[in-house]
């Protein structure tokens, strides 16, 4: 079954004239979304094995996403002439589709549209589920702990504070580290306070490593394509081996106490681009940026962080007089 939804041929295109672009790309849940501005699909060329949208009266930088799914191999798109822009989904196999579309944006279901959201907008309903972190890459993130919510993730990391808040340090990206043994490190990821609880694939990958060592206790490792990483430490067990592919939201390992240099139980979560870490909270605001709830939770607990890296600035300095 291939088929172009009817409700492409009611929606109302602004002016040809009116120039276009490519806003973001991104795939999830066996859909491809493409939110645009001012473009226009086109009907689109269906081969054997590649499905070829034609945007017109569109620009874009050139990109891909390289997803693990069952029957696509890659999705990519670059500038075809000067007005089109072409979308190119390679599949690994015979392929059925359907396209549904809402203003400025376009989903390619495969197979088909689930007819009771075939009208909304799939990343609003996605953040008021408040399950998903970030979009990166044209991939959706989630926390990478089961069943938690944003607000407890937001409580959990930049809003906590350790016990041991000399030993532990504290949660954010680039805090400090071993500063209380007299040397210096920057924290390279995220953690998230919690105990007795699954440690979830944040999205699609590949595992790459399942190891152990002194410093990390048992840790995780995904490739999410594109020599996009993320990295889950502090585990006191892994339910998957190297080499095995896993889905968003899979249960990868578990958090049962403290592993590794970790005082208290917690997970050590890192996002990794171009495998090289990065800090996740300004992908997390933007990605939220309407929602001024969580907006304004993040911007309370970065205010009281500064007095608490102050806090315990000042406990490293006594401790370290004290020896």
């Amino acid at each position: 079954m291939n088929r172009i939804s009817p409700c492409l041929i009611l929606l109302l295109f602004p002016m040809v004239g009116e120039a276009g672009n490519i806003e973001n790309i991104f795939f999830d849940n066996s859909t491809l979304t493409i939110r645009h501005s001012h473009c226009q699909l086109k009907p689109p060329f269906k081969e054997r094995r590649r499905l070829i949208l034609p945007m017109a009266n569109c620009a874009s930088r050139a990109g891909k996403i390289n997803v693990f799914h069952p029957t696509l191999k890659r999705i990519h798109w670059a500038q075809h002439d000067r007005k089109t822009v072409w979308i190119v989904v390679t599949f690994l196999t015979e392929y059925q589709f359907e396209i549904t579309s809402s203003p400025y944006q376009y989903r390619v279901c495969i197979p088909v549209c689930n007819p009771q959201s075939r009208q909304e907008d799939g990343l609003v309903e996605t953040r008021k589920s408040k399950k998903m972190m970030f979009l990166l890459n044209g991939i959706l993130f989630q926390i990478p702990l089961e069943r938690m919510l944003l607000e407890e993730f937001i409580d959990r990391s930049i809003g906590f504070v350790p016990k041991d808040v000399v030993r532990d340090g504290l949660p954010h990206f680039g805090a400090k580290r071993d500063d209380w043994k007299g040397k210096k490190r920057k924290h390279k990821g995220y953690d998230i306070y919690a105990d007795r609880i699954n440690v979830i694939a944040a999205a699609d990958g590949k595992v790459t490593k399942v190891r152990k060592t002194a410093r990390a206790g048992l840790y995780i490792k995904l490739h999410h394509g594109s020599r996009l990483y993320t990295l889950y430490v502090h585990l006191n067990s892994a339910s998957v081996k190297e080499g095995q592919k896993v889905k968003r939201g899979d249960i990868i390992g578990t958090i049962d106490g403290p592993t590794g240099n970790a005082v208290e139980p917690q997970l050590h979560f890192e996002i990794k681009p171009n495998n090289r870490s990065i800090d996740p909270l300004p992908l997390i605001e933007r990605f939220y940026q309407g929602d001024s709830g969580i907006i304004n939770k993040i911007k309370r607990h970065k205010k009281t962080l500064s007095k608490t890296i102050q806090q315990r600035n000042r406990k490293v300095r006594k401790f370290l007089n004290s020896r």
